[in-house]
């Protein structure tokens, strides 16, 4: 893929990101990339064409994953995925999880398929990490755990679930909630002195 597709493929995905796919028209897309609607029609046959090379494009690099990050410890690496979750979640438009069920049920069956496979393997390797830095429990049924953050991923990111309302939690607040019982189950006496303090280091550059 050359340089000039990733361009609109990344683009294109932040329009729906903010807006959901729907309400995104190609002329909209033409407009906002400074391109002809006829070039945008050369490189993609329909709409439904560019809808599914732009999630082809962001399973082939995702957002959001826990072993990109070589720095830190396995904590450490916890707060940098909620610091990029926190970013994009500032624009998330709850109609792209909708838009994609309804209109596009067979890349949407793909797209979960892919998080699930994603976020389950990145979970294991994260939890193996922090045992072995001893922040985490020896013990721990890893691919248990693992699972339950799947299904409290996939959940932040699908507030239609209907287990939390917009109204009792902001999509960040669940996920943070999520991260802190997640921790407080699994942590070592260590590693919970390391999150409390991480913690604290964040609420004082908040309030300085």
């Amino acid at each position: 893929m050359d340089k000039k597709n990733k361009h609109i493929l990344k683009n294109v995905g932040e329009l729906y990101m903010r807006y959901g796919i729907r309400s995104v028209t190609m002329d909209d897309i033409a407009s906002e990339l400074g391109i002809s609607k006829k070039t945008l029609y050369q490189l993609f046959k329909d709409k439904e064409d560019l809808v599914n090379q732009v999630f082809d494009y962001f399973m082939e690099n995702p957002m959001f994953e826990l072993t990109r990050d070589k720095k830190g410890n396995a904590i450490d690496k916890l707060f940098s995925l909620r610091k990029h979750i926190a970013t994009v979640l500032k624009s998330y438009n709850n109609n792209l999880e909708f838009d994609l069920k309804k209109y596009y049920p067979a890349l949407y069956k793909k797209v979960i398929k892919f998080k699930k496979n994603k976020i389950f393997e990145d979970s294991v390797q994260n939890i193996q990490e922090g045992i072995s830095q001893g922040l985490f429990r020896d013990g721990l049924e890893v691919e248990f755990i693992a699972k339950l953050q799947v299904g409290r991923m996939l959940c932040t990111f699908n507030p239609n679930s209907g287990i939390f309302s917009e109204n009792e939690l902001s999509l960040i607040e669940l996920f943070d909630k999520g991260i802190d019982y997640h921790l407080h189950a699994i942590c070592t006496e260590e590693g919970l002195k390391y999150y409390h303090k991480q913690l604290n280091n964040i609420h004082n550059e908040k309030n300085n």
